[in-house]
């Protein structure tokens, strides 16, 4: 993202980011993760880093954040009805009183009337390409979302350039708004592990001594985990001692799986 804000200001001095982590669900969520890896970079790029957070997260970016100010918003925003309301009211208030060179949306929405330039990043766009894997509510709510972002925002950060393409041709917008940012791995926690590593984790399982596939993310539609599973009953039907499939992540909209 330093690369993007950049064009929007001097070199006088770092880049001031206000960015919004008031989206962040309480169970953290891909965005949760997204964002918790993402603003040690912008602060390690020397980015001046102001982040406005629900109070729940504020003792958790407070300690992996030191050299940034983190600004809990009250409890009484944290209902997503009640976080919207204050995006387009107490979010510009903080904007004026913060002053940054731009805020950072992370998750498709942003103030009416922000004042400063904005960046927004859009995750994906299946609210168009595949409306069935949402709810209706979330779906009707991320397609305006969307819409709104492209006439608003100075810049969009998409995760690859299928993300960009198929925004483009639901939602309209150019190419030059939008820049690729590819996600990348914390090896921290996704690294390759040793054989006793690879058996403790079997053991509490119930898988000791067998082989299995694991999936990880959360159990909704979207992740398209039904035909998962359906073609894994198909793949192993003839064999008689098949590997283990194993889904973990968080309950979805819809966790349930027709035969």
């Amino acid at each position: 993202m330093g690369m993007i804000v950049a064009h929007f200001v001097s070199h006088s001095h770092p880049i001031r980011v206000l960015l919004d982590g008031t989206a962040i669900p309480a169970d953290l969520g891909g965005v949760g993760r997204y964002v918790d890896d993402l603003v040690p970079e912008l602060v390690e790029q020397g980015v001046d880093l102001t982040m406005a957070v629900q109070e729940r997260d504020a003792e958790h970016f407070a300690t992996r954040l030191p050299s940034a100010r983190i600004i809990p918003i009250s409890q009484r925003f944290e209902s997503r009805p009640a976080r919207m309301a204050w995006e387009q009211t107490g979010l510009p208030k903080l904007i004026r009183k913060v002053r940054p060179d731009v805020l950072h949306s992370p998750h498709y929405t942003s103030p009416q009337f922000p004042g400063v330039p904005v960046v927004i990043t859009l995750h994906d766009a299946t609210f168009f390409s595949h409306p069935q894997a949402h709810s209706r509510l979330k779906q009707r709510f991320f397609t305006a979302a969307i819409r709104r972002a492209i006439r608003r925002a100075d810049a969009l950060v998409v995760p690859s350039l299928a993300t960009r393409d198929e925004t483009i041709k639901y939602a309209g917008g150019s190419t030059d708004q939008f820049h690729v940012a590819y996600h990348g791995v914390d090896r921290t926690v996704f690294h390759p592990v040793d054989d006793a590593e690879r058996e403790r984790v079997a053991a509490s399982l119930g898988l000791s001594g067998r082989r299995y596939v694991g999936f990880l993310g959360t159990l909704e539609p979207r992740k398209n985990v039904p035909n998962l599973v359906r073609g894994w009953v198909k793949a192993v039907a003839d064999r008689p001692n098949p590997p283990a499939l194993v889904l973990a992540g968080g309950k979805g909209w819809d966790e349930d799986i027709d035969p």
